[in-house]
């Protein structure tokens, strides 16, 4: 670890951080790159599966429901949650809550509730273990799991903006930010002079040493 990330941790007093998939896979969660049935998560979670084929696109959440029911959070939740930083997460997975960060943000939604396409009703995700293709019981349409699917427009992105501008130190954690917008939220810090750190490995061995002493 760079002795200039420890300075900038310890100066921090408003740190935000950007997480992926990278940082769950020490709780034992999959990558978009895991395969489901010999169908990689990325085609799974797309737009058009649900579309096209919405009782095969629930037999692989129900399946992964109960993994990232039963996963814990690991110290790299738990160093940001001590931290007191921001956390804008592109996973659904709620394990940054569960380490205790209060202020999040889920840009792809979360994996707790199933929202109706008709009249936009929430209902929790349990209802979908027991009925094979779950439908709004208000407006009789089909619900959907209350995630971003790819080919959908992330959510808060704007308040995304706001909390990286307001930021004195910007971790990218577990991610390669290859999609956008989210993509371009560093350059907000970069271009203000805001010190950026970027960990894609080993983040629950690097994050506890950065903020050993919040």
């Amino acid at each position: 670890m760079e002795a200039q990330w420890r300075e900038w941790a310890r100066a921090a007093r408003r740190p935000v951080a950007i997480t992926g998939a990278g940082i769950s896979v020490a709780s034992g969660l999959p990558t978009i790159k895991r395969e489901w049935r010999g169908v990689p998560l990325k085609e799974v979670f797309a737009k058009e599966m649900f579309e096209r084929d919405p009782e095969r696109f629930y037999e692989c959440y129900r399946e992964m429901l109960l993994d990232w029911r039963e996963a814990v959070p690991n110290e790299a939740h738990r160093a940001l949650a001590r931290s007191g930083a921001c956390v804008i997460t592109q996973n659904f997975d709620g394990l940054h809550q569960k380490a205790g960060s209060e202020r999040v943000l889920e840009i792809h939604g979360n994996l707790r509730e199933l929202i109706c396409l008709g009249c936009a009703a929430l209902y929790p995700a349990h209802v979908a273990e027991t009925n094979p293709l779950p439908h709004c019981p208000s407006c009789g349409e089909l619900l959907k799991p209350n995630i971003v699917l790819e080919g959908e427009e992330v959510r808060h992105f704007a308040t995304a903006v706001d909390w990286v501008g307001e930021a004195d130190l910007l971790l990218v954690v577990g991610t390669k930010l290859d999609m956008q917008p989210v993509g371009g939220l560093p350059k907000i810090c970069e271009e203000k002079g805001v010190p950026v750190i970027v960990c894609n490995k080993a983040a629950e061995t690097v994050l506890p040493e950065l903020f050993a002493s919040r």
